[in-house]
């Protein structure tokens, strides 16, 4: 494909841990172990995970993470070099070290403390039982699971909010994160980011309606903690931008990519079994038929009940290649599947990968949202590409309006997600474009009021699809859906955009994981080559979700 080809980092393939149940502690694990060892190949990360975690035999048995401190030598010498494997090892014991302090010449008024308890949902520890948590002679790093938010010191405000199950108003919010750091910090006064999640995790459990990330029906956002965990953060950051504690924790952080589950994000069927009913045999010959059907009938067979029926029936088939290593070219997966590349196709195929409908969820997004977005734009302060935009507001669709508002608030180019070709272009003539990303494009062939004529969807520097319904929303649906079905991450020019449109619009909110470019990117800033910090949310995305709720509260 030459120029046009996609690089191994823009297909990621997941790090599968086989027999291994991926519970949390075994993903902190293995965040450990990358952050020591941030360019260590999947291969032999799976492999160390293996030997630490198995039911093997010849396994070190690893039930928690805390059993990493026993972890020895012996033990993983024949996976890693040495200087490698003595770096892992003291991460192991630096990340579950407990400090003990020698409190002898201190008196412990806390000796006979018997703690009692409150039926009162904003009880909290008293003074006393503060001081003695204060100063346990053993200061774990697992006090996250145990601590608790003294809401008797809140402003009244939020006291009256948790009470009557509403948000409260930004402000009010802030002064509570003001308390709630000053309390984390009597335990630790620079605490890590998966201390503050599993705060932030418990706050917003205990609390939904005033705290979490929801949408209006009630679903989390990512998890519904991520706004609280960047304001805590912030403010820790803050508060130790020039002590030895914020300067210790910038030259101890991690250098490379971290990996993640790029390919699975999001997805339900990312690779499903045969049918019961199928065998190997059989979904073969069903691909040689759908093959059979396009020599005669070429894209006219898209009409055909049969081919509808034989794509969903050879799903599982055709992500065994999309999924397969080295990633093929779009030339080799049209070879083999020429009917994956059309608009009802490729909208069939994201419904069985997430189970979600994609051009109906954005549509009832854009019902929702369409009149919200471009209002809360307008109440804010505007900057001379936000102003270009709302000045084309009434000669634009509402979905349209929606997108470029998000580009210009994200500062992100118009050409990382939509190129422009004239009305008259063919395929042939969009495929000459100087310059064509690799990633997926929206490309418009000419513009009547209100309306798209007509568009194609790139991929590799090749049009992959038509549009059969001249709607700009149908054109997002199907290029967006592309970088889920062929495993892409989304282009640094316009992942802001996209992961608000995953979020917000699709509804695909996991945990964990990224879509995002990692590793070394072009600041927007500088113009110089930066390494990208990895986080699960962008957090601009978060504090404009965040905002939205505010705005649809009446808050701002």
């Amino acid at each position: 494909m030459g120029v046009y080809s996609i690089t191994p980092a823009e297909r990621v393939c997941c790090v599968k841990h086989e027999n291994l149940p991926m519970s949390d502690w075994i993903n902190e694990v293995q965040d450990i172990i990358l952050g020591a060892l941030p360019n260590l190949s999947s291969d032999v990360l799976q492999q160390i995970l293996s030997k630490l975690h198995s039911k093997k035999s010849s396994s070190s048995g690893l039930e928690s993470k805390n059993d990493l401190q026993y972890v020895q030598k012996d033990d993983l010498q024949d996976l890693l070099p040495v200087i490698q494997l003595r770096k892992l090892l003291q991460v192991f014991k630096s990340e579950t070290e407990v400090i003990t302090l020698d409190l002898q010449a201190i008196s412990s008024p806390c000796s006979s403390y018997s703690q009692s308890s409150s039926s009162s949902p904003l009880s909290s520890p008293t003074p006393d039982s503060q001081a003695c948590r204060s100063f346990s002679p053993d200061i774990s790093k697992t006090w996250p699971t145990t601590f608790q938010v003294s809401w008797d010191r809140m402003p009244p405000e939020i006291q009256s909010a948790i009470s009557a199950g509403k948000r409260p108003k930004p402000a009010e919010r802030r002064q509570m994160v003001r308390v709630l750091v000053d309390e984390i910090r009597k335990y630790e006064l620079n605490p890590t980011r998966s201390q503050c999640i599993t705060v932030c995790q418990n706050i917003v459990r205990q609390y939904p309606n005033s705290f979490a990330d929801q949408f209006p029906n009630g679903a989390l956002i990512a998890g519904g903690y991520t706004s609280l965990l960047l304001q805590v953060k912030t403010r820790v950051e803050n508060l130790n931008r020039e002590s030895s504690f914020g300067h210790h924790r910038r030259t101890m952080t991690r250098s490379g990519c971290k990996r993640g589950p790029t390919d699975t994000y999001g997805c339900v069927r990312f690779q499903p079994h045969l049918p019961p009913e199928e065998t190997t045999e059989t979904i073969e010959a069903k691909r040689q038929r759908l093959q059979d059907i396009y020599s005669k009938e070429g894209t006219a067979g898209f009409e055909k009940v049969e081919v509808e029926n034989l794509m969903k029936t050879t799903f599982c088939l055709q992500r065994q290649l999309l999924n397969s290593t080295p990633s093929p070219s779009v030339d080799d997966i049209r070879c083999q599947w020429p009917y994956l590349f059309n608009q009802r196709s490729i909208c069939a195929h994201f419904h069985l990968l997430t189970e979600i409908d994609i051009l109906r969820t954005l549509e009832m997004s854009m019902e929702e949202c369409g009149k919200t977005i471009p209002e809360y734009f307008k109440s804010r302060p505007k900057d001379t590409n936000m102003k270009d935009v709302l000045s084309q507001a009434d000669n634009l669709e509402i979905a349209d309006l929606v997108i470029k508002l998000l580009l210009a608030h994200f500062n992100e180019s118009e050409s990382g997600l939509i190129l422009h070709a004239d009305v008259s272009a063919t395929a042939a003539d969009v495929e000459k474009m100087p310059n064509l990303p690799a990633s997926p494009r929206l490309i418009l062939c000419g513009r009547a009021e209100n309306c798209t004529e007509r568009w194609m969807v790139t991929l590799e520097g090749r049009v992959v699809c038509e549009g059969i319904q001249p709607k700009f929303l149908t054109g997002i649906a199907t290029m967006f859906a592309m970088f889920y079905i062929f495993n892409l991450q989304y282009p640094e020019e316009a992942c802001g955009t996209l992961e608000f449109i995953q979020r917000r619009f699709i509804g695909i909110n996991p945990e964990r994981g990224s879509k995002t470019c990692r590793g070394k990117v072009v600041s927007k800033k500088t113009g110089k080559l930066v390494s990208k910090k990895s986080t699960t949310v962008n957090p601009k995305v978060a504090s404009l979700l965040k905002n939205l709720i505010d705005f649809e509260w009446n808050f701002v």
